[in-house]
């Protein structure tokens, strides 16, 4: 929560964040499958209740400034930043959570019906079947796929019914896949930016939007700023939308 703050009290505009589920099925905010790296405990967040979850330290690992950190509730992260800051939501290991897609879509449905916007809601995973799961459980809040490499002709027709953006690395992005993404509807998303140099040739290339483990310099106002806690270690990920 200490990030996402630090993202609102910047002006960012969207925050990046996982969610996976609880023994006792809540929805807690964390990359890891396990606890190990990012608390003073162990074990799988599937085997862990959110009490077990919630008396860990989460943040002494990163800085003795961050002690006593909780890993949070996505209800509590949409309670305190839902409609001053959007949210894109990463889907992590369905495979571990089979009623995941059902249980997220049941919250944010409540919070858009209680005045959440969801031009501020954004919900992508690797998991293409849990993309589509999800979009069909909730076709009003924008899906996309998680990607290591573009998608084929057949591919771009097949998903685009249920995804509107593609979030790819940037090792295989091209302006010509680009564009033919574009053609059938999509945004493109690049992952993960680490140097300013390479910001600057994603916006060359003419993505949509840009991942990146650092803060990027920019003069474009139409970029939207997204900010996530942590991937590496000690390095915050932040990401401009075009």
């Amino acid at each position: 929560m200490a990030a996402f703050e630090r993202a609102a009290e910047l002006k960012y505009d969207f925050i990046e964040l996982d969610i996976q589920l609880s023994k006792d099925g809540e929805l807690v905010v964390i990359h890891d499958a396990t606890v190990n790296r990012t608390t003073n405990g162990t074990g799988s967040i599937k085997d862990m209740t959110l009490a077990d979850i919630q008396a860990l330290d989460a943040g002494s690992w990163f800085s003795s400034s961050f002690k006593g950190e909780k890993i949070p509730l996505l209800q509590e992260v949409l309670d305190r930043f839902g409609g001053e800051i959007g949210l894109l939501i990463e889907i992590k290991y369905p495979d571990l959570y089979p009623e995941i897609s059902e249980t997220l879509s049941t919250v944010l449905t409540a919070y858009v019906e209680k005045g959440l916007p969801r031009k501020l809601l954004k919900v992508q995973s690797f998991n293409i079947h849990e993309v589509e799961k999800f979009h069909q459980l909730s076709p009003n809040i924008s899906t996309g796929l998680l990607l290591n490499h573009p998608l084929d002709l057949f591919q771009l027709t097949s998903y685009r019914h249920f995804a509107s953006f593609l979030s790819i690395n940037y090792y295989s992005l091209t302006n010509n896949f680009i564009k033919q993404a574009e053609f059938y509807g999509y945004d493109i998303y690049s992952w993960t930016i680490k140097d300013q140099f390479q910001f600057y040739s994603m916006q060359k290339i003419g993505v949509h939007g840009i991942i990146s483990d650092e803060p990027m310099k920019h003069e474009n106002s139409h970029l939207y700023a997204f900010i996530r806690p942590f991937i590496k270690g000690q390095e915050l990920l932040r990401t401009f939308f075009v």
